[in-house]
């Protein structure tokens, strides 16, 4: 699967409602560990305002290995769900592949 990695177009370090509208306007998937996006009110902004698909590993000790192990289950139905659900969102990943749409509510 084709991938983008942050740090190819950004500094470590950039602000998340910096890149975050990169993500929208080229309609990719946005996959990370980081839980708290959803909560800061200007990222939050961002991911509203440029229609960000957000897919975060619920658990924040997860190895690489684990992360893995979890997309290789969760991608069918991270799929199905970009499919059903209108941009924008936030979805959990479990440990077990499991996929929970957190924001919003529905």
């Amino acid at each position: 699967m084709r991938h983008e990695k942050h740090l190819s177009h950004f500094s470590r370090g950039t602000p998340d409602e910096q890149w975050l509208p990169l993500v929208g306007k080229n309609r990719w998937i946005l996959l990370t560990a980081d839980k708290h996006i959803r909560y800061n009110l200007l990222e939050k902004r961002a991911l509203r305002l440029h229609s960000v698909r957000e897919f975060v590993f619920a658990s924040g000790n997860m190895t690489g290995q684990d992360m893995a192990v979890a997309l290789e289950t969760a991608l069918p139905k991270m799929l199905r769900l970009c499919r059903k659900i209108r941009a924008p969102f936030v979805a959990s990943i479990t440990r077990t592949g499991e996929v929970h749409l957190r924001w919003p509510k529905g």
